[in-house]
């Protein structure tokens, strides 16, 4: 069920289309959505807060004890390896792929910890530390929550796991189970916190904030407050009267840093696909694979469900963001109001399908933490994975950069 408009409640600016809601009282199990675009703005959860603090709390217990047991072991021709979680960014690193390591470790190891860390301060904190100090944190959190991947990483997993048992006895070690408990805690707890609600009770706590009644109203992009800025202040001047966050009227330079952001992921996106993203060698012959070879070997083994997946995941969807965003880009810059449903559906879309295009360069990382015996059995990362890995970052980042709302100014151009 939804409710948009009625009851009393805060306003809202709704950050996909910018028109101005009014959220109804809380009740447990309702959703506030924008009547116009149908962006969710308040999804108001059953649980209390104990709930997703223990989810949180649990998944980074998995987390820190995945960290230092063996995540995998292999045997193959009478030799054994090793691997955890930080073996994989340290062998990319270790064959002159810093960028592709560094990338990895960020989102399998740095961006989880402090995902985890920071929502479990700020729910076992909310009503005993800093107020100012949780908003602070919560705001990060914000930011960081994305960029946590490990359901992405158990994915890739998934992939590389087909093909190391065509070359060694695969042993699944305690790391990986404890990683799958941290998904599944990490989705519970992300499913059952109530934004919104945690940002009124510090609110509650730090009192209420305090703006004029006379100036534009502007939403903050952090944490959704509805300030009203003085006229006096410029565009870029205010800042969020509640977490603190610069206020910009709309995303500054959104066309040219999507465009550019596009572009690049476009220019990265052939060498991706073209160049092998890793060698296999066997018995001293070596194989190079590119993405699309490694569907077709997946297909011919039986293994069509996840061909698909890595199919849809590594060629279908970076493509399918780089033309929708091109088509949002120029529709919004020539003011074209057709199909402005459409348009911010598919901005959502591809702001959640995103990241997980990571599924290959998690699989290549992997294969090359377990896959290390010399010319008897071995695994090499390769241009193509580095390519790939450039490509989803930067169409990441091309989403983030554009301002949907500039789509539906066109809209309110016509009417002005």
């Amino acid at each position: 069920m939804s409710i948009v408009t009625h009851g009393a409640g805060a306003l809202r600016e709704c950050p996909q289309c910018g028109l101005l809601c009014r959220l109804p009282p809380r009740y447990p199990g309702l959703v506030a959505d924008c009547p116009r675009c149908g962006e969710v703005l308040w999804r108001m959860r059953r649980s209390r807060r104990t709930f997703p603090l223990a989810c949180a709390l649990a998944a980074l217990l998995f987390y820190l004890f995945a960290l230092v047991a063996p995540f995998l072991e292999i045997r193959a021709y009478g030799r054994f390896a090793l691997a955890n979680l930080s073996t994989g960014p340290a062998q990319f690193m270790a064959q002159g792929f810093g960028l592709a390591g560094a990338l990895v470790f960020i989102v399998t190891l740095v961006a989880p910890a402090l995902k985890l860390s920071l929502l479990t301060i700020t729910l076992g904190g909310l009503r005993i530390l800093p107020p100012n100090l949780l908003k602070l944190l919560f705001r990060i959190y914000h930011v960081l929550a994305p960029w946590a991947m490990i359901d992405v990483y158990l994915l890739g997993f998934l992939v590389a796991y087909t093909r190391l048992t065509a070359y060694a006895t695969v042993h699944l070690d305690t790391a990986l189970y404890a990683l799958v408990g941290c998904m599944l805690c990490m989705a519970a707890a992300d499913g059952s916190t109530d934004i919104e609600q945690v940002w009124r009770t510090l609110d509650e706590r730090a009192g209420a904030p305090t703006t004029g009644t006379d100036g534009r109203l502007q939403g903050c992009p952090e944490c959704g407050y509805l300030n009203c800025v003085p006229h006096n202040h410029g565009p870029d001047e205010a800042h969020c009267q509640r977490c603190g966050a610069t206020l910009h009227i709309r995303k500054p330079n959104s066309y040219s840093r999507a465009w550019a952001y596009l572009l690049a992921a476009l220019a990265m996106y052939l060498p991706a696909n073209m160049y092998p993203f890793m060698v296999i060698t066997s018995l001293a012959h070596s194989t190079s694979f590119t993405i699309i070879g490694g569907i077709i070997e997946l297909f011919q083994a039986g293994l069509w469900p996840l061909a698909l997946l890595v199919f849809f995941a590594s060629i279908t969807i970076p493509l399918l963001k780089i033309l929708l965003l091109g088509y949002m880009l120029i529709t919004a810059q020539f003011g074209s109001t057709m199909h402005l449903h459409f348009r911010s559906e598919a901005y959502r879309f591809i702001d959640f399908i995103g990241r997980w295009s990571m599924i290959d360069v998690f699989m290549v990382s992997i294969l090359i933490a377990l896959m290390r015996f010399g010319e008897f059995a071995s695994v090499h990362a390769a241009q193509g994975a580095v390519c790939f890995g450039a490509v989803v970052v930067l169409t990441i980042f091309a989403v983030e950069a554009f301002d949907p709302r500039l789509m539906w100014d066109a809209e309110h151009a016509i009417y002005e």
